[in-house]
């Protein structure tokens, strides 16, 4: 491993602009320099006129790589961190799927022993619990035999067992309990997350007021402008474009977001508020044609068809199977955004949502160095983690 290497001739990805032909200087881990000329004695890693993009940091991921998180090994959990490190995840919150107390405790307990003794590949920024609080008639995937309320005693216990660890937590606004779930996670410092809802846009305003800010799958799993009983509402998705403070993440496979929704999210909310994810289930990174979306124990059955994990019965996607060199590929290749803004929502943006961007989520003297050499075409060549190489 070299402690300090130059990365040059490549067009570098700033917050703000793509500049040609720029360099980076690496020293400790982390880097040092940006765009100056490069110190004679040391060694430069040749980006060969490619992209030098700041790593990817994924908000919602469940697995890649034939695994789950929540298989129940440590094994497994590594498995998914480095098969997205190889495609350019240099960071990512680990998410679950709704299941029992504890299943989820288990699986709580298992992320802190692997987090303590080191993925060997992306780093781990936190929890992200999607479930188990969600609308039976909005789940798509989510194995939701019953709706759930939630208890503070419940949500304290689980809190407390993670040690900080839980990021995000996601929930449907509409049901019972959910200004004391709103409050519970501001008190603790989470992310409370509109996600698989019903709700009316009424009822996702009181939920902002109450503490939500971000919306889990933008368009997926919520509702627009539809009729009730002859009466017509507007949806989730309609307050949040009225809710200027609140952030969306949208799933870039190509699948489940088309280009002008995609396109109408960053013009109407700004590529500092809009986060790119894969939403990977186990496919992700294999050749497989049938697959499980959760734990091997009590997962959902899904086959992949036409690029995306879907239900047996074909009556809802079941997650994605793509990395996150796809979604930048997508967004800019296919939906042609802007490679600056893409970067943002890629990286910076999500290390703004986990607290990280001091450290992580831009090329910038003094922060982690977690960069994505690509080739011209996008592809991934090389993947740092704070200056250390990542096997392919």
């Amino acid at each position: 491993m070299m402690d300090t290497f130059w990365i040059a001739n490549g067009q570098l990805a700033l917050p703000d602009q793509i500049v040609s032909m720029g360099s980076l200087l690496v020293k400790n881990g982390q880097i040092a320099e940006v765009n100056q000329q490069c110190p004679l004695g040391v060694p430069e890693v040749d980006a060969e006129g490619g992209y030098i993009l700041p790593g990817f940091i994924d908000l919602h991921l469940h697995g890649g790589g034939g695994a789950d998180f929540m298989d129940g090994t440590a094994d497994a959990i590594r498995t998914v961190a480095r098969v997205h490190c190889q495609h350019g995840t240099t960071a990512m919150l680990p998410t679950t799927i709704t299941c029992s107390d504890e299943l989820l405790e288990d699986f709580i307990h298992l992320y802190l022993q692997v987090k303590r003794e080191g993925t060997g590949s992306a780093d781990f920024l936190g929890l992200h619990l999607e479930g188990p609080y969600f609308s039976s008639t909005s789940k798509g995937a989510q194995p939701v035999t019953a709706q759930r309320i939630p208890e503070k005693k419940t949500l304290e216990r689980i809190l407390g067992l993670a040690q900080g660890e839980i990021r995000r937590w996601d929930a449907a606004p509409e049901m019972d309990g959910m200004e004391m779930f709103a409050r519970t996670m501001t008190e603790n410092g989470v992310m409370a997350s509109i996600a698989h809802t019903n709700a009316v846009a009424e009822e996702a305003e009181r939920a902002f007021d109450w503490g939500f800010s971000h919306l889990t799958h933008f368009y997926n799993g919520m509702t627009t402008f539809h009729k009730v009983n002859g009466l017509v509402y507007a949806g989730v998705i309609e307050a949040t474009y009225l809710r200027k403070d609140a952030t969306v993440e949208l799933i870039g496979d190509g699948k489940h977001i088309p280009r002008q929704s995609m396109q109408l999210a960053l013009l109407l909310k700004g590529a500092d508020k809009v986060a790119l994810i894969t939403d990977a289930m186990r496919a992700a990174g294999t050749h497989e044609k049938k697959s499980i979306l959760g734990p091997l124990s009590c997962g959902v059955k899904v086959v992949i068809k036409d690029e995306v994990a879907q239900l047996c019965d074909f009556s809802s996607f079941a997650g994605s199977i793509a990395t996150m060199d796809q979604v930048l590929r997508v967004a800019h290749c296919t939906y042609g955004i802007s490679l600056a803004e893409v970067s943002r929502m890629l990286s910076l943006t999500p290390a703004r949502l986990c607290g990280v961007s001091k450290q992580k989520g831009s090329l910038e003297p003094g922060k982690d160095a977690d960069v994505v050499i690509l080739s011209p075409d996008f592809q991934v060549r090389r993947v740092y983690v704070r200056g250390k190489a990542i096997d392919s």
